[in-house]
């Protein structure tokens, strides 16, 4: 059986990797804004894509990735990611 992983185990681990990219303990909402609040540019976040690819064992689109505004959106493409592996 498959092992699918919750919201929540999702949202932690998300937080864990941009936490640790930054280099900062981060109070981090859904709605942070990776550029804005965050100062991630569109190249960091490919770089923070290949560490949530790595962390979930998922491929994600590089262009979607650079696209990602908040940490909603990178949420959405883990949980769209890992509901297709485990359809």
């Amino acid at each position: 059986m498959a092992n699918i992983l919750t919201q929540a185990t999702i949202t932690t681990r998300i937080e864990e990797i941009i936490k640790e990219h930054v280099g900062e303990d981060l109070d981090l909402t859904p709605q942070t804004h990776l550029e804005d609040d965050l100062e991630i540019d569109s190249i960091e976040r490919v770089e923070l894509g290949i560490k949530i690819e790595k962390t979930f064992d998922i491929t994600l689109a590089d262009d979607k990735i650079r696209k990602s505004a908040t940490v909603e959106d990178l949420i959405q493409m883990v949980t769209h990611a890992t509901l297709a592996l485990n359809a």
